[in-house]
C-alpha cells in the first residue's frame, strides 16, 4: 500500500525521468554515430537526422555571452515547474501529464546547457545537441533542427492546449 502510495505522488515525477533518459540516449547515440552537419535520410528527404549544436537557445537564438545567465534562469524555471507539479497533485492528469513532459525536456536541455557551460573550450559540448530534421526540400522548406527534449516540451504544450480547450473550461463552471 506504501509502495502504491509512492507510485502515484511520483508518477509524473518518473515520466519526466523517463523523457529525460530517452533525450540524454538518442543525444549519445547521435554523437556517436553521426558527423556534424552531415544529413541522413531517414524517410527520403522529409526526415533526416542531422547532428548539430545549437549554442543558442530556440531556434538557435543567439544569446552572446549571457549563457550561464539564461542557464540559471532555466533552472529557475525548471525548479518552479517541480514545485507546481508537486503542489498540483490533486489536478487533472491530463494537466500533471502535460508538466511532466515539459519538465522532462526542460532538463534534457538544461543538462546539455550546463555541460557546455564547464567544457569552458567548448571541445566536448559546443551546444545543446540537435538532430531531428524536418521538411520538403524539393520545395527548399526545412523546419529548424531539434532534438527529443524540444519534442517532449511541445507535447506537454499541445497536452495542455487540449487540457485547457476541453477540461478547463468545465472545471471552473
Amino acid at each position: 500500500m506504501l509502495a502504491n502510495q509512492i507510485v502515484n505522488k511520483l508518477q509524473y515525477f518518473l515520466i519526466s525521468i523517463i523523457v529525460l533518459i530517452i533525450d540524454q540516449i538518442s543525444k549519445l547515440w547521435i554523437q556517436a554515430n553521426y558527423t556534424p552537419y552531415v544529413p541522413h535520410d531517414i524517410i527520403g528527404h522529409y526526415l533526416r537526422f542531422t547532428l548539430c549544436y545549437n549554442p543558442g537557445i530556440a531556434f538557435g537564438i543567439n544569446v552572446g555571452k549571457f549563457h550561464l545567465l539564461i542557464t540559471i534562469l532555466s533552472y529557475f524555471i525548471t525548479f518552479g515547474i517541480i514545485y507546481h507539479l508537486h503542489k498540483e497533485r490533486g489536478s487533472h492528469k491530463l494537466y500533471k501529464l502535460s508538466l511532466a513532459f515539459i519538465l522532462g525536456g526542460a532538463f534534457g536541455n538544461i543538462l546539455d546547457r550546463t555541460l557546455m557551460i564547464l567544457d569552458f573550450e567548448n571541445l566536448y559540448y559546443p551546444g545543446v545537441i540537435d538532430f531531428i530534421d524536418i521538411g520538403f526540400s524539393q520545395y527548399g522548406y526545412r523546419w529548424y533542427i531539434f532534438n527529443l527534449a524540444d519534442s517532449a516540451i511541445t507535447i506537454g504544450i499541445i497536452i495542455y492546449l487540449f487540457y485547457a480547450y476541453f477540461y478547463e473550461k468545465k472545471l471552473t463552471t
